[in-house]
């Protein structure tokens, strides 16, 4: 089979000469299905449409593995010599269908690549669209499109991705959840029905999604829930002996001695400046194990950013269950040691105090999405895990924001800094923020994979988290896996 990976160069002139791209596979690796899903972030970035690049991919995937399953349902029902026409025996087939295929995939995928079945995705701005279309050469069966439709019809009368979660339930057809899903998502940035469509013709099925090139989405103008905003209000603000050492270390004249005193009052805040003066950021020869040594290090910006990030977990503790903090802050903790760590080795010891701060707050959303959805986001997880795409991607659908966007505004209420604001709210995506915190975003970014990689014991990292290892230069996956045991070696000794 010829090479169907183009240069970026090619991809450009496609476009620049709006010239119908098409790219078509057999087997689609998941090395292939990655790269038909890069092509739509050429497009979507020379239409000034990036911002949906997550919701997008998200779709493009499921369809292109739709198509896919398409395909290989039909070799597979060849195998078994079953008709799959014929409604008893496609029941029959179905429920033997994934338990087989999946434990023998490569057989199946090579059979389909001799019978000549393939999967194809095509791109075309075309005013006043750009154009999507996946298909593959296998024709829908009746029962098969009935399923479907009854799940785009099922998807929009929810009105939330709570009742999805809760109500859709179907694991024959591997198009159960994620069709209703990717319905939502279509919603949530401005597509609806006129723009999306199931055609079928000489053989082929199409899934044609059309982009207007005018279309304003709602993550442009930030939706958040009135659940949400009402929740974010009644938040305590910070307790008084946070505010009474954020006006000491205002003063032109601080007294340091006189700060630590206060400090060593609040075990707890003690116990974050130590942990904080111990970072990669501040490293020192011995354990830094006095307060006053400690604040004298860290100094009085540092120490301002320090009193932000206690006050803020002082305030959620007096509102949220401790089991939800305890989970987050601990990820959080860890994910700010690493944070300080990847500065000190990637030579970037200027953002160390902001990348710490970042990590301990990037979480800070969750804590008001679990405490508002607990049940429906453990769910969401293991969704996530077995499709093998960013939380990210879905969370902003049970609330009109996601997670990042939540602790954005959260943080905003307190009035902490604004570039901490921005490289929370980045989080969601570093490569889109502003210059002047993409490289902190990015930091705190891949702090939080290692420290999921090392929370989980799992070294390989999921397609969508290669683009930020390959923009730190990490070559492969084996050099990826000395880093995070480079990492979990350096704060264990912390």
């Amino acid at each position: 089979m010829k090479n169907i990976f183009l240069t970026e160069t090619d991809v450009l002139n496609y476009i620049e000469k709006a010239k119908p791209l098409i790219l078509k596979d057999y087997q689609i690796s998941r090395e292939t299905e990655d790269y038909f899903i890069s092509i739509l972030e050429f497009y979507l970035k020379s239409i000034g449409k990036e911002k949906i690049f997550d919701h997008l991919s998200y779709c493009l995937r499921e369809l292109i593995n739709n198509g896919k399953k398409a395909n290989t349902k039909r070799v597979f029902f060849n195998e078994e010599k079953l008709e799959i026409s014929e409604p008893e025996q496609y029941e029959k087939g179905m429920k033997l269908f994934k338990t087989k295929t999946i434990s023998n995939i490569e057989y199946y995928l090579d059979l389909q690549e001799k019978k000549g079945l393939f999967v194809q995705v095509y791109y075309h701005i075309k005013d006043p669209y750009l154009n999507i279309i996946i298909s593959n050469n296998s024709t829908l069966q009746p029962q098969e499109r009935e399923r479907i439709l009854s799940k785009i019809t099922h998807a929009k009368t929810f009105n939330s991705i709570e009742d999805a979660f809760n109500t859709v339930l179907d694991d024959t057809e591997g198009a159960g959840l994620g069709i209703v899903i990717m319905i939502l998502m279509l919603r949530k940035i401005g597509i609806f029905d006129k723009n999306f469509a199931i055609v079928q013709e000489n053989n082929m099925t199409h899934v044609r999604i059309a982009v207007p090139l005018s279309l304003v989405t709602e993550e442009d103008v930030e939706s958040l829930s009135e659940v949400l905003v009402k929740e974010i209000n009644t938040i305590p603000q910070f307790p008084e002996n946070i505010r009474i050492l954020g006006k000491m270390i205002e003063s032109h004249d601080v007294d340091f001695k006189q700060v630590s005193e206060l400090i060593r009052k609040d075990p707890g805040l003690t116990i974050d400046i130590l942990k904080m003066s111990n970072s990669a950021h501040y490293r020192r020869l011995n354990k830094i194990e006095k307060i006053e040594l400690a604040v004298n290090i860290i100094g009085a910006k540092g120490l301002k950013y320090m009193l932000q990030s206690y006050g803020i977990k002082k305030a959620m503790e007096e509102k949220y269950d401790a089991h939800i903090l305890e989970q987050i802050w601990k990820h959080s903790y860890e994910v700010a040691k690493i944070s300080s760590i990847l500065c000190d080795k990637y030579n970037l010891t200027n953002f160390g105090e902001q990348s710490y701060i970042g990590g301990l707050l990037h979480d800070i959303g969750m804590i008001v999405l679990k405490s508002l959805h607990e049940k429906t986001l453990d769910k969401i997880a293991k969704f996530c895990m077995n499709k093998n795409i960013s939380m990210n991607i879905i969370d902003n659908l049970l609330e009109g924001a996601n997670h990042f966007q939540i602790g954005a505004k959260m943080t905003e209420k307190w009035g902490v800094p604004q570039h901490i604001i921005d490289i929370i709210k980045a989080q969601s995506n570093p490569f889109g923020a502003e210059e002047d915190v993409r490289k902190i975003a990015k930091i705190v970014y891949l702090a939080n994979i290692i420290a999921n990689k090392i929370d989980d014991n799992n070294f390989e990292y999921l397609s969508y988290e290669s683009m930020i290892v390959n923009d730190f230069k990490i070559p492969n996956e084996s050099d990826f896996k000395k880093l995070v045991e480079e990492i979990r070696v350096k704060i264990k000794d912390k």
